[in-house]
């Protein structure tokens, strides 16, 4: 049986965005280098899109991660790759267990800088969420982050979710430090379609 996650169309559509899931190819590559090749890596602490790097130094780098994320989601979850305007501006990782919690995780947001404040993590998350509960069958989505990421933390709970716990020295930053991740979840039966 096909994961239901597979089955997500390629390209999702929010009222100012696309989620593209992209084919790992050069062309595409180019394309993400080129948008975030100017980025500060002091701005990425709490999340990376290199391989080698916070911030990949070139278009074989971007290559390297986004064949990683081919293969890390090869089972059960896509790679999203986010554009407004065709300029590529962020990136999602997302899994579905289609076992009897039937759990979407939300593993990974990551934006450029000039996206930042614009509520366009909330808007990609709140449009997962209505596919994962409406379209998947999904009963529980699960998300985390750095318990240092105040940013992250306040969508998340704005965003209707509980915090379940804190997993201590779960994660590593990229300069090797160890973070406690916070763990949140929404069931179904919480969930309202906006």
């Amino acid at each position: 049986m096909v994961n239901p996650i597979k089955q997500l169309p390629r390209v999702i559509k929010t009222a100012r965005l696309e989620m593209r899931q992209l084919d790992v190819t050069h062309e595409n590559a180019e394309i993400i280098f080129n948008a975030i090749k100017d980025e500060n890596p002091s701005d990425f602490y709490f999340n990376s899109i290199g391989v080698d790097n916070v911030v990949p130094k070139s278009a074989d780098e971007v290559l390297k991660f986004m064949q990683r994320e081919s293969d890390w989601t090869a089972d059960n979850g896509v790679a999203l790759y986010l554009f407004q305007n065709d300029k590529f501006i962020g990136y999602r990782r997302l899994f579905f267990y289609d076992d009897a919690t039937r759990t979407l995780q939300m593993a990974t947001v990551w934006l450029v800088r000039s996206a930042w404040g614009h509520g366009f993590a909330r808007e990609t998350s709140d449009e997962i969420e209505r596919i994962a509960f409406e379209n998947l069958g999904a009963n529980r989505i699960v998300r985390q982050c750095s318990q240092d990421n105040v940013r992250s933390a306040n969508s998340i709970k704005s965003s209707g979710f509980h915090l379940d716990g804190i997993a201590r020295q779960s994660g590593v930053y990229s300069d090797g430090k160890l973070y406690d991740n916070m763990m949140w979840s929404k069931l179904r039966s919480e969930y309202v379609n906006k």
